[in-house]
């Protein structure tokens, strides 16, 4: 008998499956499930000499839409907050900044990275 998983377990698997496919295509992941006192972002990575916030959304299926589709106005301010915070606190300076998200289908076993998925606080 299949264990019926939780949300948050479907979206745990989601966060390794895309800190997998980061340290596979040569990515240094810096943080996992970063937080502080305005929210969290799911993962933090470089690419190259841009720092990246990346979020990630994990679905089992289309049904409610696509994974993205979650993430509203409200959620990338919030992001935008945290990461400015995290920048701010690690005396980042000097660097390109970019935000992505990842939606993973869960039973298709599929990742799909969306670079620079959002900018001023909406999607592009």
């Amino acid at each position: 008998m299949q264990k019926h998983l939780s949300n948050y377990e479907i979206g745990k698997i989601g966060e390794d499956a895309v800190s997998l496919y980061l340290e596979r295509t040569n990515h240094i992941v810096l943080e996992r499930n970063y937080r502080n006192r305005l929210g969290e972002i799911d993962i933090i990575f470089v690419d190259g000499n841009t720092l990246v916030f990346g979020e990630v959304k994990t679905r089992t299926s289309n049904k409610f839409g696509e994974p993205r589709e979650a993430i509203d106005r409200r959620k990338i301010n919030k992001i935008l907050a945290v990461a400015k915070v995290y920048i701010s606190n690690k005396r980042i300076v000097n660097v390109d900044i970019r935000f992505d998200v990842f939606e993973v289908m869960y039973h298709q076993r599929k990742i799909k990275h969306i670079k620079d998925a959002y900018m001023g606080g909406g999607f592009h």
